[in-house]
């Protein structure tokens, strides 16, 4: 799984220890974690052209990604707020990370089921990622292809023109429908 891992760089002093354990666990646990030039103090002094590298390379890693890991101890900070909403934008799930003696007031306003909040402590930081992590992944949407004719064609653009539903929240609706009147599924579902 690629997993980008966000903080603050005015924080690393103070909260670095954690940056580090966050990051120490995801790689321990399969994942292939980008930080980017997140902790390089060069960045403040660097050159225009630089900076605009870093940004373009820093959005190019979440949309590669499969997930977003945000520490959001220190709640004012325009990089981290920017890349966790953007993240949220594209669809991809977001597990933001707070100590627990520092909750992020504001963004408990934003209700997005791709935004998963989760407070720890100095004991059981590596648990609290275990169960975000978990969770993210159930919730990851799944992507489908398949072929369909010419005339189903058509009436996918005809539902998605005249219903003003996309063609994707069309089929979705339809399998969750039948899902939910099988009998023989809802029987041995453990959902």
């Amino acid at each position: 799984m690629k997993v980008v891992f966000i903080a603050s760089h005015t924080q690393k002093n103070e909260l670095g220890g954690y940056y580090d354990r966050c990051v120490k666990w995801l790689g321990s646990h399969g994942c292939d974690v980008a930080v980017g030039t997140l902790f390089d103090e060069k960045l403040e002094k660097a050159e225009e052209s630089d900076r605009e590298k870093w940004y373009k390379d820093s959005i190019r890693e979440i949309q590669k990604s499969d997930l977003v890991v945000v520490e959001i101890s220190y709640p004012s900070t325009a990089n981290v707020g920017h890349e966790l909403t953007y993240a949220l934008e594209i669809g991809k799930p977001v597990v933001a990370i707070y100590h627990a003696s520092r909750e992020p007031v504001f963004l408990r306003g934003r209700e997005d089921e791709k935004l998963l909040l989760f407070a720890y402590t100095d004991r059981d930081l590596e648990n609290i990622l275990e169960s975000g992590i978990e969770y993210a992944t159930e919730i990851q949407d799944v992507r489908f292809n398949f072929f369909i004719s010419p005339k189903i064609g058509r009436y996918m653009d005809w539902i998605s023109k005249n219903k003003r539903v996309p063609r994707a929240v069309y089929l979705r609706k339809l399998i969750e429908e039948d899902m939910h009147g099988n009998k023989e599924y809802n029987e041995g579902s453990d959902e």
